[in-house]
């Protein structure tokens, strides 16, 4: 349909007159505000930017404090206690975009609404959250009262059963006190705010009393049993604590978060996570168990929670006793004793050693224990080995003591010293066996226990959670990783089986140059050591630079070939020298 000619022209006219309007009206206020915009009811409109800064600013100077009342008290928060300060500028420059911003239905339809009705806006400002939080904490602590809960008390000896009713409290309502002075900063509000108190009315009456009491007597001489694996674990319940769990002032007339609580504890101690069987190598062929896969399984709180409630309210009816199962999710390992035959696991792929004579006792200590945590651990094909998560947690709270590791460049007294020396070992079995080697770093420096009977370079250090020592078991069958510690020796033995795929391992001699001699011998005064005393905290090593290579091959193909590098900075022996008199 076409518009015609007159149409057209009214469409134009009226387009021109909407130009022509907004183009006046921004000549006659450019760089000012446009008429009726006001900020927390200051009108700025027709002001330039300076201008209406410094009438904001005026207003804000104002603003010192808030004052808050509750009864007869009173407190104030000034602005600077909660971090609080006004930005004019920024406001001004929201307060400009009125009736200038957006598309030109959005411009006149802001500059009718500020001419006929005025627009208000929020002034901006920041607030230091935490600082309003902790005043307003503060003032809280003086009004909150806690509420007392009506408690249900057994004496047993006498067969007594008495129930308090328990006090009511009050607690300010402290979200809602924040949002409320955070208005008044928006709105230049200097009026006082009363503060939001909110009652706790946990007392009961005399209704609620009675039936509590009558609800006791009925567990008088009454138990839950709750019992685990057909009847081997019992806990039971007396009516003692049956009596703690109630509450009438619920629907439920039962404190279920508390029977919860007691639930979630004891699936914390029933709760079990699924065991691996491992297998330990005794011939061609044959392995024996060595560690028996555990079945684990999981507390299903939820219907356990559900079963309790329903028993603590048979038992406060006519039932004298009552048992619950408890329900659990059970988890298969997943290697079970039925693989033993089944695991590929035929004979030796690779063997590693090293020495530790002269370690002091919690060095040998730590060695022994994560070589245990090795011993019998199986890798599936196609899996990568990890040697931190094998080992798990390494801390005084599982167990290692304090030996000398190397930390920030020096080597100082930590939790596991001593287990990198059962890394290496593991590297030197894993080169031997063939088996891709996923990441490997070498020791900051040389380390002598690392170079008894062997070459420079052959070590791989750990700590967690990184650095760490991987392998992939690139086989089509089960690794199993056997150790020895030989304490009498002072010497370790990893051995890795499997089922051979006619790979063969080449390694050469180590390389070594750029060997640098350790820096001077550093004396440190040490005023809590007697004058004359000197212990030494360093020892000196060389620097070097060590590599050798390694080659791995399966008839005329070549599985691994790659060159282990190590660079080892020289260390500076480090003497303590006493000055105490």
């Amino acid at each position: 349909m076409s518009l015609g000619k007159k149409g057209l022209g009214r469409i134009l006219a009226g387009a021109g007159l909407i130009i022509l309007v907004m183009g006046g009206l921004e000549a006659e206020y450019w760089g000012r505000v446009i008429p009726g915009v006001k900020v927390a009811g200051i009108n700025i409109g027709g002001m330039d930017t300076n201008q209406a800064a410094a009438a904001i600013t005026r207003k804000t100077n104002q603003m010192k404090q808030i004052e808050l009342v509750w009864g007869t008290n009173k407190w104030t928060i000034s602005l600077a206690d909660m971090g609080a300060a006004y930005d004019a500028g920024e406001t001004v420059a929201e307060a400009m975009k009125i009736g200038r911003s957006g598309g030109w239905r959005r411009i006149l339809s802001e500059r009718y609404a500020a001419t006929q009705n005025g627009i208000n806006i929020d002034p901006i400002f920041v607030i230091g959250e935490n600082n309003l939080i902790g005043s307003v904490a503060s003032i809280a602590a003086q009004i909150n009262v806690p509420a007392k809960e009506p408690e249900v008390s057994y004496d047993k000896a006498g067969g007594q059963v008495s129930v308090s009713p328990g006090e009511n409290g009050q607690e300010v309502d402290t979200r809602l006190l924040v949002e409320l002075i955070k208005a008044k900063l928006a709105h230049f509000d200097e009026t006082a705010i009363t503060v939001p108190v909110v009652a706790m009315e946990p007392k009961l009456n005399e209704a609620q009393l009675e039936q509590a009491k009558e609800r006791a007597q009925k567990l008088v001489g009454k138990q839950l049993t709750i019992s685990f694996a057909d009847g081997e674990q019992k806990w039971v319940v007396d009516d003692e604590q049956l009596m703690t769990w109630i509450d009438p002032s619920t629907s439920s007339g039962w404190k279920q978060d508390e029977m919860a609580g007691w639930v979630a504890q004891l699936a914390a101690g029933v709760d079990r996570v699924p065991g691996n069987a491992s297998f330990l190598f005794v011939g061609p062929g044959k392995v024996q168990e060595f560690r028996p896969a555990k079945e684990g399984w999981q507390v299903n709180q939820d219907q356990v929670n559900q079963d309790v409630l329903a028993a603590a309210e048979k038992l406060s009816g006519t039932d004298k006793t009552a048992v619950v199962e408890l329900t659990v999710n059970k988890t298969d390992p997943t290697v079970k004793n039925s693989q033993v035959n089944n695991l590929g696991i035929k004979e030796l792929l690779g063997r590693g050693e090293s020495w530790f004579s002269g370690s002091i006792d919690n060095r040998i200590f730590n060695i022994q224990k994560a070589t245990e945590a090795l011993n019998g651990m199986l890798v599936a094909p196609g899996e990568t080995f990890s040697f931190n998560q094998a080992i798990g947690e390494v801390s005084a709270n599982t167990g290692y003591k304090q030996a000398y590791v190397i930390s920030e460049g020096k080597t100082v007294l930590g939790d596991g010293g001593g287990v990198c020396q059962t890394s290496t070992t593991l590297f030197r079995a894993v080169l031997a066996a063939g088996l891709p080697i996923e990441e490997r770093v070498a020791h900051a420096y040389r380390v002598s226990y690392y170079e008894q009977n062997y070459q420079p370079g052959f070590d791989a250090t750990v700590f967690q959670p990184s650095p760490d020592f991987k392998f992939k078991n690139d086989t089509s069958a089960y690794i199993l990783i056997q150790t020895k510690f030989d304490a009498t020796a002072g010497k370790l033995t990893y051995d890795i089986y499997g089922t051979s795929d006619g790979r063969k391992v080449e390694t050469s001699k180590s390389r070594v140059w750029d060997i640098t001699p350790p820096p001077p011998d550093l004396y440190q005064d040490d005023p809590t050591l007697p004058v004359g005393k000197i212990v030494q905290t360093e020892h000196a090593a060389w620097g070097a630079k060590v590599a050798f290579d390694w080659k791995v091959t399966r008839g005329n193909e070549v599985l691994q070939q790659r060159t282990f590098y190590s660079n080892y900075v020289p260390w500076q022996a480090v003497y303590l020298r006493g000055t105490k008199t």
